[in-house]
């Protein structure tokens, strides 16, 4: 199934990535697909043609709604309604998501979902508008939630939920005012984003849903839950909503009562899942048998290689008419046996070579199956270079459940040690940085002092930041899957930059320094550098590496 995600790196929406991880996911922000222009919508969706679009797109700032209600109407009313009725036209589920805040409160013993909506706020009016997709696409699920809580997403400046939010007030104060009013249920974000999967996997009939977690709570309430859990002591004080004067109003009771799914599990439960993964809680003891278990299932996701060194390298023309880019010589050996060594010395056993087809032999004369280097190498065939995701694609069966390090054929890293950056990986996906002089020239990734990815961008006229993404990547099996929806770009090629962002978008994405120095040995000047650097590596260990021989 062909499933598009928008609004795709919010808090939701890394959680519906996670989710439907296994289908050919497209992962699309406000940069890939503005929805309140309805031309730009209809034609993106048309060309793209998913079976199944989810908008997760919002604008949740809700007291920013009351002071600019038409940004809230344009993101939060028509955009919603402009997918709708693109999902329309070419026969398409549609899921959008709803709130609570379309009620006004005043029902204590919570609402129905064919209860009457009336709205107190710009932002609840502005949702409400949203909920007329359903006149527009028959094919739609409206699955209205509250008081979202998850990982905060990847965007820059992107809002913690309450959980997070009260937690660090308690280290900042030693005094906390909390609401004691505004009873609504509070609602873990992958466990809505993994209903929405089975609502759509079981084909429930198209209409209105109430998906939280069950039971309910004041925001007070809600904190001394937070704070039982994690067995700490703090000073509270129940107050009042007026002691907090805002621009929007909030309905006092807005529990959406859940009449047609399963009760789910309670808030408190998933509560104390979040709590431990975020690290504010230590997991308790689990049995011996559930430990070993647990350690046998980590012992078979190992670390497999993938050399990407297929391409026409055009911009070394004409010493690659005759041979393969890679093979080309690196000083005193082929430039291919850099990468080999790299993954070698990283302790990587299992590599596969992916090669043009006209050099196949040379390379599997030159390397062979590996025995002379302690491992075993298998070789690929990519015809036509069509993107470095492709390699993810070929090597497919070859990576299975492991997890892999992809290097390319032509990029070199002098001095630096992957072997810790191998070992550390558990899953997700790992890029690398190295500062370089024309950030613009390359994939360029932008992080924080705590190496928390921000951004990434491909080429940029005006890069964000100094750092360039060499050509090792580290990843798990879901990249195959990932790798299965990229489209190309305007050239006939896909792009590794998607990969990359697909995995920043569910926050599953970090970064390293390199160490050392690293070369793309794809032109002639590169070539000579990086011949020359071998050179001098070599003559300096022959010499000792000693200043006064260094000096003769």
């Amino acid at each position: 199934m062909k499933v598009l995600i928008l609004g795709a790196r919010g808090m939701l929406g890394q959680e519906l990535a996670r989710a439907f991880a296994e289908e050919k996911l497209y992962l699309w922000g406000r940069n890939e697909m503005d929805i309140s222009d309805f031309e730009t919508v209809k034609r993106k969706i048309s060309e793209l043609h998913p079976d199944l679009i989810i908008n997760a797109a919002a604008y949740n700032d809700v007291d920013g709604c009351e002071e600019n209600f038409e940004l809230a109407n344009k993101i939060n009313g028509e955009g919603p309604l402009n997918v709708a009725k693109a999902a329309q036209e070419i026969g398409a589920i549609f899921v959008q998501y709803g709130t609570d805040y379309i009620f006004d409160g005043s029902k204590k013993d919570g609402y129905l979902e064919t209860d009457f909506a009336a709205p107190i706020s710009n932002y609840g009016e502005s949702k409400l508008i949203a909920e007329k997709a359903m006149y527009f696409c028959e094919k739609c699920y409206l699955l209205r939630t509250s008081r979202l809580f998850g990982r905060a997403s990847s965007q820059p400046g992107a809002k913690k939920s309450f959980v997070e939010k009260i937690i660090q007030a308690s280290r900042e104060r030693d005094l906390l005012e909390v609401v004691n009013e505004e009873v609504a249920s509070p609602t873990y974000a992958p466990d809505l984003a993994l209903l929405t999967k089975k609502i759509v996997e079981n084909e429930y009939a198209y209409g209105i849903y109430h998906v939280t977690n069950s039971g309910s709570c004041s925001w007070y309430e809600f904190a001394e839950e937070i704070f039982r859990q994690l067995k700490k002591e703090v000073k509270m004080n129940a107050v009042p909503s007026d002691k907090f004067p805002r621009p929007a109003r909030r309905p006092d009771f807005s529990i959406l009562k859940n009449t047609k799914l399963p009760p789910q599990r309670s808030w408190q439960d998933a509560l104390g899942e979040f709590l431990l993964d975020i690290g504010e809680m230590k997991p308790e003891e689990k049995s011996e048998e559930k430990k070993v278990q647990s350690v046998e299932i980590n012992e078979t996701r190992n670390m497999k290689g993938i050399i990407l060194s297929g391409g026409k390298g055009t911009r070394l023309y004409p010493l690659t008419k005759i041979t393969s880019k890679q093979l080309l010589p690196i000083y005193d050996k082929p430039m291919v046996m850099f990468p080999l060594e790299t993954l070698i010395n990283a302790g990587i056993k299992d590599i596969l070579m992916i090669v043009s087809p006209e050099y196949a032999g040379h390379y599997l004369n030159l390397l062979g199956s590996g025995k002379e280097f302690g491992v075993r190498i298998t070789y690929e065939i990519q015809d036509e270079p069509r993107g470095l995701p492709e390699a993810y694609l070929i090597g497919e069966r070859f990576i299975g459940d492991d997890n892999v390090t992809m290097i390319l054929g032509d990029n070199l890293f002098f001095d630096h040690d992957f072997t810790e950056d191998v070992q550390s990986f558990k899953g997700g996906g790992r890029i690398f940085a190295v500062k370089v002089p024309d950030p613009e020239r390359f994939g360029v990734v932008e992080f924080d002092e705590n190496k928390k990815v921000l951004s990434i961008e491909e080429k940029p006229k005006n890069p964000k930041s100094d750092f360039a993404i060499p050509g090792a990547y580290i990843y798990d099996s879901r990249v195959c899957h990932i790798a299965k929806g990229i489209k190309p770009t305007w050239r006939p090629e896909t792009d590794i930059t998607e990969i990359h962002k697909a995995y920043l978008a569910i926050n599953e994405l970090d970064v390293k320094m390199i160490k050392g120095r690293w070369i793309d040995a794809g032109t002639c000047d590169s070539l000579l550098r990086a011949s020359n650097l071998r050179a001098t590596q070599l003559y300096q260990k022959s010499m000792g590496a000693c200043p006064e021989n260094l000096n003769q």
